[in-house]
């Protein structure tokens, strides 16, 4: 299908989803063509504004105008709703979290192996060009061997996010919604997954994690600390400090530019700055990589493969172990 369009379908229809149908707009030979929805009346209001059809959940897997589907539900329907979409045999985008947790994440991986389907995670950031030349140049020693990360990435969450983020019946908790983005962005620089784990958090009145610190220790060496929040303002910013020079990267997510400064003697030579094009709306990078991927025929993308997802999700599973945090339904 190399010269065709990849048609859209989404489930779920929040705040996210509407990002995901803007991107899929703006992203040459994508369509959007249905939404469904748990409420028949958002996936209408959905519909009317992107001007698509409104589906319910066994229509849209069902039809045959879709290529693929976008999971955008909260993080505790993600593995059903994928499920019943890879079981009608459409390739499958699943915003962040992939899952729950990594025994959800394999059968997942499994299922669309079976039916020879296209599965991805959508986080976004991993598809940033500022990420991918981060990424490319430290693998080519730009500052030798990263030796300390640390990344705090954490803010006040607005009104309208909070019910979900504080929610356990809804997976909610910082760790699910924000820690994966600074733990998949370090594993996805490094080219590896922690070896060495250690959490610490703050729980809300809920019970869910609202402030969280993570202690990674990689196997080339590399120790992280990450702190998340979505109750203290932390910002964003991650800095690398390796043998020969250091990168820092202040506001990831919504800047395309890093600094680095190589070492001189005993201190830190001038900094230069490196930019990148990124968008007004992110999404469009993992729009682009999963119809780059379809259309190739391949089953998973190697901006972040299927074994890099089932990994993180490991890690995450870890983490909340430690607090410790494990939802009901678990």
């Amino acid at each position: 299908m190399s010269n065709q369009s990849i048609r859209w379908g989404i489930i779920g229809a929040g705040i996210i989803a509407h990002k995901m149908a803007e991107a899929i707009a703006l992203e040459p030979d994508n369509e959007l063509v249905a939404i469904a929805s748990k409420s028949p009346e958002r996936a209408q209001a959905f519909a009317g504004q992107h001007g698509i059809a409104s589906e319910t959940y066994a229509r849209l897997v069902s039809r045959d105008d879709i290529d693929v589907i976008y999971i955008a539900t909260t993080h505790n329907f993600h593995a059903d709703n994928a499920l019943l979409a890879l079981a009608h045999g459409k390739h499958v985008v699943i915003e962040k979290p992939f899952t729950v947790n990594a025994a959800q994440a394999q059968v997942l991986i499994d299922c669309a192996r079976r039916h020879s389907v296209f599965l991805m995670e959508a986080i976004w950031t991993r598809f940033l060009p500022s990420m991918v030349a981060l990424r490319d140049a430290l693998h080519g020693g730009c500052i030798g061997q990263v030796k300390i990360a640390n990344v705090n990435f954490g803010g006040i969450a607005p009104d309208h996010y909070l019910p979900r983020l504080i929610d356990p019946k809804l997976a909610g908790g910082v760790t699910l919604d924000m820690g994966i983005y600074p733990i998949s962005m370090l594993c996805y620089w490094l080219g590896e997954l922690p070896r060495t784990i250690h959490s610490h958090c703050h729980f809300s009145d809920t019970g869910v994690d609202e402030i969280a610190s993570y202690q990674l220790v990689f196997p080339s060496g590399c120790i992280a600390t990450i702190n998340t929040s979505f109750n203290l303002l932390l910002g964003q910013e991650v800095s690398l400090f390796g043998e020969t020079g250091r990168i820092d990267y202040p506001n990831f997510q919504s800047s395309g530019t890093f600094s680095m400064r190589s070492l001189d003697g005993r201190e830190w030579a001038e900094h230069k700055e490196h930019t990148h094009t990124n968008a007004d709306n992110g999404f469009i990078f993992q729009v682009r990589e999963a119809a780059r991927c379809i259309r190739a025929g391949e089953l998973e993308s190697p901006i972040i493969p299927l074994g890099e997802t089932l990994g993180i999700m490991r890690v995450l599973d870890s983490i909340r172990e430690q607090l410790p945090l494990k939802y009901d339904f678990e």
